[in-house]
């Protein structure tokens, strides 16, 4: 748990540290899909977007950074062969970018605390406790990027989708 403690206050000083820059969020998203296709070849990850102009002020490794821990958290509880749904569309002023997968819904008791730093409703792999930072890091890059994030069960609570949200910003000279 201290090493876990210690590794989040580093993560959050590097993404303190990190120079924002415009990137194409729409760009980035897709490269990373067409990626995950080699690494989790028991789910068909499905990238559908319908952004135009997805120029956005941050950092796109983050963003890769954010997104890996989606699509990691989304293959857990999710069951072999499934699909899971990558999107990025529009809204007024941000684009939203949603991880959608099959499964277990969100604990009630514990859909506050997703996003908290040692939190995890994994069971163990290997042996060993999961840590729960990986959503903690989506939090903690959702806000860098002045965005933010929240997860909810599916309507027909089939499973859930995680959303973030990024603002449209214009880099200040």
């Amino acid at each position: 748990t201290l090493a876990a403690m210690s590794e989040a206050t580093q993560l959050e000083q590097a993404i303190q540290s990190t120079q924002a820059e415009p990137f194409d969020l729409a760009g980035v998203v897709q490269s990373c899909c067409k990626a995950y296709a080699d690494v989790y070849r028991e789910r068909e990850i499905v990238y559908r977007g319908s952004v135009a102009n997805g120029e956005v002020i941050g950092s796109g490794d983050l963003v890769a950074q954010l997104l890996d821990k989606l699509v990691d958290n989304a293959v857990s509880f999710s069951t072999s062969g499934s699909r899971i749904d990558v999107e990025l569309d529009e809204a007024p002023r941000e684009l939203v970018l949603a991880v959608t997968n099959r499964g277990p819904t969100l604990p009630a008791k514990m859909r506050r605390q997703l996003f908290d730093s040692l939190v995890s409703i994994r069971d163990q792999r290997d042996g060993r406790p999961h840590l729960g930072l990986g959503l903690h890091i989506v939090a903690l890059v959702a806000a860098f990027h002045g965005g933010r994030c929240e997860a909810d069960d599916l309507p027909d609570g089939s499973g859930v989708v995680f959303r973030v949200w990024f603002p449209r910003q214009t880099l200040t000279r």
